[in-house]
């Protein structure tokens, strides 16, 4: 069972932008399972990496996540461009986070270098992914939320 803390308002979220996220990260664990699945971990220790850790968030935090990601679709279908997203956030949230980001790196590196299909993440959806996490450990820390200020289209 998580232990859950508190919870960050991601304020004015940015809902076509996190559905470009969705669909990017998609697309990316597809290709990454289709490498690994080869057999051959040693020249693709990133992607193999990146599948355990996502199916062991999975595990711990799945309810949550869908959770967060059906709110976001249904406002999304009823034309809401931006919303207050309200992100649980469990007692481990700053090595949490902190995982996350580390792996990351490791994941542009290798789709910046590597012969696939799927390249590194386009600018907003890094640029989201590097506000949310500093929302979460701002706020897990007791800061106010601070607004997600990009354009959004």
């Amino acid at each position: 069972m998580v232990e859950i803390v508190g919870e960050a308002v991601l304020r004015s979220f940015p809902l076509r932008v996190w559905h470009r996220q969705q669909d990017y990260t998609h697309d990316l664990l597809r290709e990454f399972q289709l490498l690994t699945s080869a057999g051959d971990t040693r020249a693709h220790a990133v992607p193999a990496k990146l599948l355990a850790v996502a199916d062991e968030f999975l595990t711990k935090y799945g309810s949550l996540s869908t959770r967060l990601a059906e709110d976001r679709l249904a406002a999304l279908r009823r034309g809401e461009v931006t919303i207050d997203s309200l992100v649980p956030l469990p007692a481990e949230t700053p090595s949490l986070v902190a995982s996350i980001r580390d792996l990351l790196v490791e994941v542009e590196d290798y789709c910046r270098n590597g012969d696939l299909l799927t390249l590194a993440a386009p600018a907003d959806v890094t640029a989201l992914r590097e506000w949310t996490l500093s929302e979460m450990l701002r706020q897990f820390a007791g800061e106010p939320p601070t607004p997600w200020s990009c354009a959004v289209d």
